[in-house]
């Protein structure tokens, strides 16, 4: 490969039971974004059969080969990849709903030392797992997971507000109650210039996306984040706790851009 080239990523596409499978090998039973087995729940019988047959996928692709002791070996970029995701010290979890969707959709970032592995769920009993080559690819994929465009704002617009009044401005201007929610965020100390432009993107059927990121320091502490971000065909808003008041429920919202989000992510991860 071209030095000058940026890496690919590495991609492994895993079936619900080779993803079990592994997990068993690294002493663990969960990961985010495991869910529960569509059939419903499996006898021991049951469960020994497909993770029988589990293994035996893994050992046609030349990801698992059996040992003297008749126990899977497993390839180690597999190993990697899961065990990232099993064990991270950093992660970003985004989960984004496109207009008038209920589903949302889910995208899992983990860190662990110098491995960064991205897990998204293609379809509802696959796994794919990509290792990355840096922290910048992954920003990269989560603002694509959740959608995001440039937007050609007439801000830059900022206020803070309760969080449950936030929640109501956006219940108001959902509902086709505009001025409502104008006069409640007027009435909470937001402009009115402001305020009109952000209920305007609630009205528009905007996309939500909703991301947690969590990041150990190595100080023993432990740094946690929520934002959201509100997108419409002109802006996007970030929503998130106001530095130091987040006991007191105020989230600062602001229209937001590519460069801010990048450089946010990567001081929180």
């Amino acid at each position: 490969m071209n030095g000058d080239n940026e890496l690919e990523p590495v991609n492994l596409l895993l079936s619900r039971e080779e993803l079990r499978l592994v997990l068993n090998s690294l002493e663990t039973d969960f990961i985010p974004g495991l869910d529960a087995e569509p059939l419903g729940e499996l006898t021991s019988d049951q469960d020994g059969l497909v993770l029988t047959v589990a293994g035996r996928a893994l050992r046609a692709r030349e990801l698992a080969r059996p040992e003297e002791d008749g126990e899977l070996a497993f390839h180690n970029a597999l190993l990697t990849m899961v065990g990232v995701c099993a064990y991270s010290e950093n992660v970003i979890f985004a989960y984004h709903w496109p207009p008038n969707q209920i589903i949302p959709r889910r995208y899992f970032g983990h860190i662990r030392g110098e491995d960064i592995v991205a897990h998204t769920r293609p379809e509802d009993v696959l796994h794919l797992f990509s290792l990355l080559p840096s922290k910048a690819q992954l920003i990269d994929q989560v603002l694509t997971a959740c959608e995001f465009e440039e937007r050609p704002s007439s801000g830059p617009f900022e206020f803070s507000l309760s969080s449950d009044t936030f929640a109501s401005v956006r219940e108001l201007a959902g509902n086709g109650e505009a001025d409502k929610a104008i006069d409640l965020l007027v009435e909470n100390d937001t402009p009115l210039e402001t305020a009109k432009a952000f209920v305007a993107t609630l009205s528009d059927s905007p996309s939500t996306s909703i991301l947690q990121t969590v990041k150990q320091p190595g100080d023993g502490t432990v740094q946690k984040r929520d934002f959201t971000l509100l997108q419409n065909s002109r802006q996007t808003w970030l929503g998130l706790a106001a530095i130091g008041e987040a006991e007191n429920g105020l989230v600062r919202i602001k229209t937001t851009t590519r460069d801010e989000l990048q450089a946010r992510l990567a001081e929180w991860l």
